[in-house]
């Protein structure tokens, strides 16, 4: 893992402390809501809170991560985040929470999200070579995926316990605990903002417009960032499985955050069999095929009518789309200079989610207009991925594939 593992040692520990916050939100906020409404657009919503965050702060994010130290950055977003979950339980404990309420700050979470995601690509490209970048990303989705598992089986048996409420409390003191290490990580490093970018900040839009420039010069960046954009609208659907699991099958809060432990360990099988499946398939034949398999899995939750098949299914949903993000997030970060790679992350991310509130909302229209049974929502996104994977290939990836089967 390079030539500093104390340093590789504690910036995990850091992440996965701060993961854990976002595995327990991803479970915390949605079941909230669904304490207050059993609306099915209204809990798509709820689940789509990081989504609609990157909408607020999307542009601006890679451009302030490029001007600013971005571990610095990391240590903020954790800080922001605490103070976040601090209050949803002051509000939770006083009983003034309302759905807008928790809307709103699940908003201002995943906006604080945004900025950590985006200056934790370039963390990672600063501390890696380009030989170690997978093996890197590999092992910190490892350690999310990891949180994804442990925090809704936190929410779980913290809902059991003490309600809902409780985890927002033990979600705010994980991100305390994880910028305290972090801090202390960052005064063994020295600063990583790129030198040499303009001071005036009123050339922001010059510095964006000159990252978007340089993505839409690039071919493969050009149709992997399109493919993905459409398997974001379609896979929006995935974000039903809450109100899927509680009101069609009529599942408990600790069921759903069981199926949600299950997604997490597809996701560490998805980072420890990334690098394996690189050697024998390739690269960008690799991402294809994910996306394929993964558009496979969301068609299969319309049959999964019972706990056992939906964990089954979870699973191997998030098997396979981190294993298409880890290779797509990777091939990026060794095209992009890494001047410019916090705005073509900012920007790329943008476009990716940009069009999940699209989804969330036809998904949950959809889904109301067929009586609250999202089964055919599933089948039809689910086909649709797969479609989308084979048209990405045959539109250029495939001529990727070749040129690195090549070097």
């Amino acid at each position: 893992m390079g030539s500093r593992p104390r340093h590789l040692r504690l910036f995990i520990g850091g992440q996965a402390l701060s993961l854990v916050g976002d595995g327990s939100a991803l479970v915390a906020i949605p079941l909230l809501v669904l304490e207050l409404s059993r609306n099915p657009l209204v809990s798509g919503l709820s689940a789509a809170s990081v989504t609609l965050g990157h909408l607020f702060v999307g542009l601006p994010s890679g451009v302030l991560v490029d001007r600013l130290d971005p571990y610095r950055v990391l240590i903020a977003m954790d800080a922001a985040r605490a103070l976040v979950f601090t209050v949803l339980f002051a509000l939770w404990a006083t009983g003034l929470l309302n759905i807008w309420l928790i809307l709103s700050l699940g908003v201002v979470n995943g906006a604080c999200q945004v900025f950590f995601e985006t200056a934790l690509v370039v963390v990672v490209k600063d501390l890696f070579p380009d030989d170690a970048l997978l093996r890197a990303n590999s092992t910190i989705e490892l350690a999310k995926r990891l949180s994804f598992a442990l925090g809704p089986a936190a929410v779980g048996a913290l809902a059991v316990v003490g309600g809902i409420g409780v985890a927002l409390l033990v979600n705010a003191l994980t991100f305390t605990v994880s910028l305290a290490s972090l801090a202390a990580v960052r005064r063994r490093t020295v600063s990583r903002a790129v030198p040499g970018l303009p001071s005036r900040w009123r050339q922001l839009t010059a510095d964006f417009l000159e990252g978007l420039r340089y993505l839409f010069s690039v071919r493969t960046l050009v149709i992997l960032t399109a493919v993905q954009m459409m398997v974001n609208l379609c896979l929006a659907a995935e974000k039903l499985v809450f109100y899927y699991g509680r009101d069609t099958l009529g599942l408990s809060a600790s069921a759903v955050s069981i199926v949600m432990v299950a997604g997490g360990v597809g996701g560490v099988f998805g980072a420890l069999s990334v690098s394996w499946l690189v050697r024998r398939i390739g690269r960008t034949r690799l991402i294809v095929v994910a996306i394929a398999a993964c558009g496979t899995a969301v068609a299969a939750m319309s049959a999964a009518g019972s706990l056992p098949a939906l964990i089954l299914v979870n699973a191997a949903y998030l098997w396979t789309l981190v294993v298409a993000s880890l290779v797509n997030r990777t091939r990026r970060q060794q095209i992009v200079p890494r001047p410019l790679l916090g705005r073509v992350t900012g920007t790329v991310r943008l476009l990716f989610l940009a069009v999940d509130p699209l989804g969330v909302i036809i998904t949950g229209t959809l889904t109301t207009a067929l009586g609250g049974d999202p089964r055919l929502v599933f089948l039809g996104a689910g086909t649709l991925v797969v479609a989308t994977a084979v048209a990405g290939w045959y539109a250029g990836l495939r001529d990727d594939d070749r040129s690195l089967t090549r070097r």
